[in-house]
């Protein structure tokens, strides 16, 4: 057991975690009761809690517990610095956690985080793990100790790789559970966000106010320091340094949840000729049919189940699904079984209610077309129990 940790065993704290994560409580409530927990095993000093895009694996959110927030310089390190354990890499390892200093051999100081982030805030030892579930990664925590401090052990990292999946699961289920019963907001023009090389802010257009104001649930200024503009804004500088001269590169895209519990979509783009260091980041609304598939992920469905649960959601029978998937009925039955169970659902209007907000999957569905702003196009429908009928 680490130094001054508390006295439970990594078992205990294991199963109490799973207890907390079933509850499906809001990410910001699971990460702050989960580190008091934590607390019980593994003496430390500060946290950050992180939320990754599962399809770009991006930055879109963090959680601070007794840290300074220095963000710019964590996502500069992270998407645009040679370091060690970084997320992605963490997320593809057998471990799925790591310490800063077994990493550098013993030497932490040849780590870029540790001279530029770690130690102008007072900090030693680092333990990273990034939180991995069905193959995607869901987020991400980072546990500090102040300078002088003893290193985390062996055990320590042993208990963060253990809770990965537990972690990931967490995250998601809290995704799931912001997600009900969130009001459509009316639809804005996307925005853009022009940055020059050290992050700082050039212009933004005024469409771009309201939606930063909903990235951070805030003010604006607080939308543009916003963890995940960064973020794309650096893996968007590190995808032009990449390609070079030789053409135009791929430009990084992130979904975001926000406080409120609507979604938006990140896009990077390029400001000027390269190498300026100028970027663009778009802001819009993430339409429906983005945000779904995401659900559905969000919910542990394995994609044999997302078929199923979307064929059920657009009114086919039990053989009339396993027509169309060339399974039979009793494996659809077994899916379903599994599908209710991790949902929560009892029976399909309460899935389709669930999942869609009652009105977006009739739209989805008859391929209603969407404007350039990534809303639908047709009179909004009604609210009622017709999604649930």
């Amino acid at each position: 057991m680490s130094p001054a940790s508390g006295t439970w065993a990594p078992e205990r704290l294991l199963g109490d975690l799973e207890r907390l994560a079933l509850r499906a409580p809001s990410r910001v409530e699971f990460f702050d009761e989960a580190a008091e927990r934590l607390k019980r095993t593994v003496a430390f000093d500060g946290a950050c809690w992180h939320t990754l895009d599962p399809g770009s694996d991006l930055i879109t959110q963090h959680r601070l517990q007794d840290l300074p927030d220095r963000f710019p310089i964590l996502a500069d390190n992270e998407y645009g610095v040679e370091d060690v354990n970084k997320f992605g890499e963490l997320a593809r390892a057998e471990r799925k956690a790591a310490t800063l200093s077994a990493a550098t051999g013993g030497h932490p100081e040849r780590s870029a985080r540790f001279r530029d982030l770690l130690t102008p805030a007072g900090l030693g030892s680092e333990l990273r793990s990034a939180f991995v579930a069905d193959g995607a990664t869901w987020g991400a925590l980072i546990l500090v100790r102040r300078a002088g401090r003893p290193e985390f052990e062996e055990e320590d990292v042993e208990l963060l790789a253990a809770a990965s999946g537990l972690f990931a699961c967490a995250v998601r289920r809290g995704l799931v559970a912001e997600a009900c019963d969130v009001a459509v907001p009316a639809a804005d023009a996307p925005g853009v966000i022009e940055l020059d090389a050290g992050g700082d802010l050039i212009r933004a257009s005024s469409s771009a106010e309201p939606l930063l104001e909903e990235l951070s649930g805030g003010s604006v200024q607080a939308g543009l320091r916003s963890p995940s503009i960064h973020a794309l804004a650096r893996a968007t500088r590190a995808a032009i340094a990449v390609a070079g001269a030789s053409g135009l590169p791929a430009l990084p895209t992130a979904t975001v949840k926000t406080p409120a519990g609507t979604w938006l979509v990140l896009h990077g783009g390029i400001v000027g000729a390269p190498p300026s260091g100028e970027v663009a980041v778009f802001i819009q609304r993430a339409h429906p049919t983005v945000v779904a598939p995401l659900l559905l992920k969000a919910f542990g469905l394995t994609p044999r189940e997302q078929e199923v649960t979307q064929l059920m959601l657009r009114g086919a029978t039990t053989a009339q699904a396993g027509q169309r998937l060339e399974i039979s009925p009793h494996t659809i039955n077994g899916h379903l079984k599994s599908i209710f169970e991790k949902t929560g659902a009892r029976t399909r209007g309460e899935l389709s209610a669930t999942l869609f907000f009652g009105e977006h999957l009739p739209r989805i569905q008859e391929r209603v077309p969407v404007g350039d702003d990534a809303s639908f196009v047709d009179a909004p429908r009604p609210r009622g129990g017709e999604a649930a009928a």
